[in-house]
């Protein structure tokens, strides 16, 4: 193997969003570079006995006690790598110590928004921080189509016939994290308005208790990985995306829906800011009532993210299903923003520059 052939190390095969962007930057940096990609736990056994130079992707989990590399492994092996690069997030506005004195090690970080940037920095993060934002394909622009899947050409069916306003909000995991109070909050102010809604919740195989919130209201859920194509018509589908938010350093579903032209609920604190659409504030940002934990307990992200007001996500509800022609056109014409600054055709140049900078100088 020769030492100059970076290797890029992420959690291979598994269901994770850390996955999916690491193979997505992987594909990237390969249009132009040679990348080995490797998965997280051969790190420790490669690093003993050559010199490397590296990505690795997340950065922190796998060093905390139950990861694939853990602390004490790589700083007893950090010696025989020649270049570092950790890529990592911020779900709220600081890091714990911890997390601090291991980014540190690294040679340089790459975060995913200028929200992450501010949290390492403020934190006490000394080592470079690079922003490199997640990204749209090309194709997710395309035209719109006939629904393919059955259940979500059923869903648009439905809609049609009974002349349902379609919102749309993500359920993976985390309930208190995604906020999935404030969208039960959300959808009882749309009953209580006499708003004929339909809410789809989109969740992944393993059900989170937060979904009992949702029993008493109208709601179709699609459960499971969509591919691309599919995942596009849902958000055709759709008439609006919540995403209500405590914390996290980017939220991809916010970027899909608007990249789609959807108008999308989300408070007005946040790394989602950083991909509205100029014009589009007024419209979608609610007011942050307070800022609070959203991942208690945690050891990496101790800091707090933004809670909606919950009177003023109702009011902008409210507001853009009143007048939704108008906003809806807004979001429409917000797509080319969104084309020229989130695709990853315009992305892949920021991880260009970077790898240029550490692996080829």
């Amino acid at each position: 193997m020769s030492k100059e052939l970076p290797i890029y190390f992420y959690p291979m095969k598994r269901e994770l969003s850390f996955s999916y962007i690491a193979e997505w930057h992987i594909k990237l940096l390969q249009e132009k570079y040679p990348i080995l990609p490797m998965h997280l736990t051969a790190l420790p056994s490669l690093s003993s006995y050559t010199r490397i130079k590296v990505y690795v992707h997340p950065y922190f989990y796998p060093l905390s006690t139950n990861g694939e590399i853990k602390e004490a492994i790589l700083k007893k092996l950090r010696k025989n790598i020649d270049v570092l690069i950790g890529i990592d997030v911020a779900d709220s506005n600081h890091l714990s110590q911890w997390a601090v004195d291991n980014a540190n090690l690294a040679t340089a970080l790459i975060v995913n928004s200028k929200w992450s940037y501010d949290a390492y920095i403020e934190s006490g993060v000394k080592v470079p921080v690079h922003v490199v934002p997640h990204g749209l394909e090309g194709e997710w622009f395309r035209e719109p189509r006939t629904p393919q899947h059955p259940s979500i050409k059923f869903l648009q069916e439905l809609k049609k016939k009974h002349n349902l306003f379609i919102v749309l909000y993500f359920l993976w995991h985390s309930g208190w994290r995604k906020g999935a109070d404030l969208a039960a909050s959300l959808i009882k102010c749309l009953e209580d308005n006499h708003v004929n809604y339909l809410l789809v919740i989109k969740k992944m195989d393993i059900t989170d208790p937060a979904l009992k919130l949702f029993t008493k209201f109208k709601v179709f859920i699609i459960e499971g990985k969509l591919p691309r194509d599919w995942l596009i018509d849902l958000y055709d589908t759709a008439d609006l995306l919540l995403l209500p938010s405590r914390g996290g350093s980017f939220e991809l579903p916010g970027l899909e829906a608007l990249g789609r032209g959807i108008p999308t609920l989300m408070p007005n604190t946040g790394p989602w800011t950083e991909y509205t659409p100029p014009g589009l504030e007024k419209y979608l940002w609610v007011k942050t009532a307070r800022m609070v934990p959203p991942l208690p307990g945690n050891t990496i992200h101790d800091g707090l993210g933004a809670e909606w007001d919950a009177n003023d996500a109702c009011d902008k509800a409210l507001n853009i299903i009143n007048n939704y022609k108008e906003v809806r056109t807004k979001a429409q014409e917000g797509i080319k923003w969104i084309k020229e600054h989130f695709s990853w055709n315009t992305i892949k140049h920021d991880l260009w520059r970077i790898h240029e900078h550490y692996f080829t100088s």
